[in-house]
């Protein structure tokens, strides 16, 4: 039993490693805007992608004060070409990108007591049916093959 165990947790351990290493690179990012456009700010970020869906998360740190209501959101460039604008904070789905270069320009108005605001943003890829469905098909074979019962010998019944 406990190999049995044992290798259904390792081939399903293999099965999410194949399914997190075909997708493409996880964008993690934090930065901040100043109420003066004079000061330098964190908030233009590059990354190559590849091509597929995207999903991308904007938050409002709310760090000393949340971004004034409707300025918040972030811009998204290839080459000199806007690919899509973005408001507030919250989970958008971006339309299909092409392999290439990306510029990522997050854009508010934090003129608080303090002068800046505080942003987070990721971009994950969006996982193709195929993909959950090749995954879904592998656990199940592993369940399929953990479950079978072998018939006890008649030694063993003693």
């Amino acid at each position: 039993m406990k190999n049995q165990v044992m290798s259904w947790f390792v081939g399903a351990l293999l099965l999410v490693i194949a399914t997190v290493a075909s997708a493409a690179t996880k964008v993690d990012e934090v930065g901040y805007l100043y109420a003066d456009p004079s000061l330098p700010s964190e908030a233009v970020f590059s990354y190559s992608l590849d091509a597929g869906v995207y999903e991308l998360s904007l938050l409002d740190y709310e760090f000393p004060a949340a971004f004034l209501p409707g300025s918040f959101g972030i811009e998204i460039y290839t080459g000199g070409s806007l690919v899509s604008t973005l408001y507030g904070s919250g989970t958008f789905l971006l339309p299909e990108l092409t392999a290439g270069s990306y510029l990522f320009s997050v854009f508010g108005d934090a003129n608080n007591d303090f002068g800046f605001g505080v942003f987070g943003f990721t971009v994950s890829p969006v996982p193709e049916a195929d993909t959950w469905a090749l995954l879904a098909v592998g656990i199940g074979l592993l369940v399929a093959y953990t479950s079978r019962r072998k018939t006890p010998l008649i030694a063993d019944k003693t």
